[in-house]
């Protein structure tokens, strides 16, 4: 028989072992292991110094100041190599692909991958200065536009201006439509641009390479669609109309739609608050077409005025490419929107000066 001092003894030891099997584990120390870096590689066909990559080293700063350094951007400078044949349409479908996380394409390009929705931006002789440009890629115009993308297997973050484009001559001035019958014009692949050029009596082709400049000097390509900031880098001098402004040229900042989803709601957050910060920096950062034009004409260019009539006439030409533009309803309704921007956007004169070498 047990003893009773042995019987407390174990009734006790008992005690203590349900009290300690009652008692909640403790606590186990917090984790100081710091949050996983996340880098996306962003694709384009430009280069450092030209206006996109600034809009992407932009957004670069933007989305690693917004996660705190643990979302990273990482660029592809010409992401899909020299002389490349419809080079904007190669960046996108790389994006589409998953071969690249994001992209900055310009918006002129989606139209040959089957989306129309960007095609009224790119309506001849509509948006032709900074002001209205600005308008139309704010999101009450942008997000529709955008939304296009979708069926692409694309997420359309926001629109990055640029700048107008006009068409820069290698030789005589380009005046009137009948300066393009039958001629070789260098511009980008758009089915929008390349309809508008057609109207116009040119045969448009984006010359990748040393086709291009080998075509002017042979006096096959007549003209260029550019810029003022950008047409001091054409392979000859150039003359340009600075009052036949054709169409503004805007960037669409995408991203695989897996790649977004795939991220953490904070993460997708801040991929959209820094584009529309990028957005609001790209429109601050616009040089006016005045400042970008005295540059060219220090550069060697020469920039002419069209009288009135030659300015009607390129718009008459460009009539019939509204016909189908405005065959889509949709497209129409984005026409008539952009239309009443620019009727609400002040008027302001330009200061383009004309000029020549040696001036």
């Amino acid at each position: 028989m047990r003893s009773p001092a042995r019987a407390a003894v174990g009734l006790g030891f008992a005690a203590i072992l349900a009290g300690a099997a009652c008692s909640p584990p403790p606590a186990s120390p917090q984790s100081t292991e710091p949050q996983q870096t996340r880098t996306l590689r962003i694709a384009t066909d430009d280069e450092p110094g030209r206006p996109a990559a600034d809009q992407i080293e932009e957004f670069a700063r933007q989305v690693k100041e917004l996660s705190g350094g643990t979302l990273l951007i990482e660029p592809l400078w010409k992401a899909v190599g020299e002389d490349k044949d419809d080079w904007d349409q190669a960046v996108a479908r790389g994006v589409m692909a998953g071969d690249f996380d994001m992209g900055l394409v310009p918006a002129r390009a989606w139209d040959t991958e089957g989306v129309d929705s960007f095609a009224a931006l790119h309506a001849p002789f509509l948006v032709t200065n900074n002001a209205l440009l600005a308008k139309v890629i704010e999101p009450g115009v942008a997000d529709e536009m955008l939304s296009g993308l979708d069926k692409l297997g694309v997420a359309g973050l926001a629109l990055f201006p640029e700048s107008t484009r006009t068409l820069f001559a290698f030789g005589n001035p380009v005046l009137k439509p009948a300066d393009l019958a039958g001629k070789t014009i260098r511009a980008p692949r758009s089915d929008t641009t390349y309809a508008l050029l057609t109207a116009l009596g040119a045969s448009p082709d984006d010359l990748a390479g040393e086709v291009f400049p080998d075509g002017v000097a042979a006096g096959q390509v007549v003209a260029a669609e550019s810029s003022f900031a950008a047409a001091s880098n054409l392979p000859a001098p150039t003359t340009a109309a600075a009052n036949l402004v054709l169409y503004p040229k805007v960037s669409s900042l995408i991203a695989n739609s897996k790649v977004f989803q795939n991220l953490s709601e904070p993460q997708r957050q801040q991929l959209t608050e820094a584009a529309t910060a990028t957005r609001t920096w790209a429109v601050r950062a616009m040089k006016s077409v005045a400042d970008d034009a005295a540059e060219f004409c220090r550069n060697g260019g020469t920039v002419i005025m069209a009288t009135e009539a030659e300015v009607t006439a390129f718009k008459d030409a460009g009539a019939a490419v509204y016909s189908k533009l405005e065959a889509d309803p949709a497209t129409k309704a984005r026409l008539t929107k952009i239309r009443d921007l620019a009727a609400a956007t002040a008027s302001v004169p330009s200061e383009i000066q004309t000029c020549s070498p040696g001036q």
